[in-house]
């Protein structure tokens, strides 16, 4: 089906873009608004299908168009019927943490109007992209299934895509939900053009505010949790997978297998003694359990930045992947994400970064060859 793709200039959606275009001859329809342009949401997708082996895929297939401002958007109207649009992919939205506001706005309202479209051109199928952690904290396998409208959130992200995944379901339109886990670089090369979230939010706090010396000791929060993850080609994969393949009224969890997945713990050791090369590393299990005589400013920022994304990785968050089973089964590639392809990032990370290499460089007579460790709080 030709395809209207709303948040095609970001990471996920640009991924998504990609996907299509190697998996089908239908056009898709990209609007772009803001200091985006056409060669600027382009460059990304065309990156990926070359590292892919795919480079003579037509881009021309990608029609980017102005998304519109405001409330009237009569303009979009004209293009569906132009392009003989079928289905909405909505890829777009907001991860922060501390805007209510424009979390309503990016994940509520444009859900809502995005329906809206589809409904008034009765198309065949709207595809939502969500979180697998919009069920908010349970202690339970999260299903795939619509969450109660009430829970306990992590942050009002989780909130507002719960809730938006039921304005999709009340729609009365043909829907598919796809809830993928953390999505970090390719399994095989380390590749990443996404934001700085996640893992890549610790990696990122640590290349900033702690490379200006050597610390012999570091503090971190790292529970003994497996950390849910997902690479980027395993989305992709998974994400065309679902498209092709599930029936409508769909909704698939987009995560690893448990029992591959590393520990926070085992991942944060790992950055430390290849990259950090403390002669002692102090782990905590969330933020209350961390000393209170810490004077390095800086090492208390990196602990405050991360605070967060640490609280929502001590949960021992649990998965029904019965859907993607059976994409499984179908065929699909799915690399789960494992200590060893987790490090192939970290490695593309550290290479990646002139602060960390100098790091690396003016530091190696001092680094530790295996650090020490403490715990601390219960496990």
């Amino acid at each position: 089906m030709n395809a209207l793709l709303i948040g095609g200039s970001g990471y996920l959606g640009g991924l998504v873009a990609a996907g299509l275009l190697s998996d089908t001859d239908k056009l898709i329809v990209a609007p772009i608004r803001g200091a985006h342009t056409r060669d600027s949401v382009l460059a990304p997708i065309r990156t990926e299908l070359e590292c892919e082996g795919l480079p003579d895929v037509d881009l021309a297939r990608i029609v980017t168009v102005p998304l519109p401002a405001g409330d009237d958007w009569s303009e979009l109207d004209a293009v569906v019927e132009q392009y003989a649009i079928e289905q909405i992919v909505h890829c777009a939205g907001s991860v922060d943490y501390f805007n209510s506001e424009l979390l309503h706005e990016a994940n509520i309202v444009l859900t809502q109007r995005l329906l809206e479209l589809a409904k008034r051109h009765a198309m065949k199928r709207f595809v939502f992209l969500s979180t697998a952690f919009s069920s908010g904290y349970i202690d339970r396998a999260v299903r795939e299934e619509l969450h109660p409208g009430d829970g306990d959130d992590p942050t009002e992200y989780t909130r507002t895509k719960r809730n938006a995944e039921a304005l999709v379901a009340a729609s009365g339109m043909p829907y598919l939900i796809v809830r993928p886990s953390i999505v970090i670089g390719d399994s095989r090369d380390g590749r990443y053009a996404g934001k700085a979230y996640g893992l890549y939010q610790f990696w990122t706090a640590f290349e900033r505010l702690l490379t200006d010396r050597y610390r012999d000791v570091l503090h971190v929060i790292s529970p003994r949790v497996q950390l849910q993850l997902i690479h980027q080609n395993a989305f992709k994969n998974a994400f065309v997978a679902a498209c092709r393949h599930l029936p409508l009224n769909s909704i698939v969890n987009l995560t690893s297998r448990l029992d591959a997945l590393p520990t926070a713990r085992a991942l944060t050791q790992q950055f430390c003694e290849k990259v950090a090369r403390p002669r002692q590393i102090f782990f905590y299990n969330k933020l209350a359990d961390v000393r209170a005589d810490i004077n390095d400013r800086r090492m208390r920022m990196l602990l405050d930045f991360t605070a967060v994304n640490s609280e929502i990785s001590s949960h021992a968050w649990r998965f029904d992947n019965t859907a993607l089973r059976m994409l499984r089964s179908r065929g699909l590639q799915f690399a789960d994400a494992t200590l060893e392809t987790v490090l192939t990032c970290q490695n593309r990370f550290v290479e990646k970064s002139p602060r960390l290499q100098a790091y690396l460089t003016k530091n190696e007579d001092l680094f530790a060859t295996h650090p020490g460790t403490v715990e601390i709080g219960a496990a």
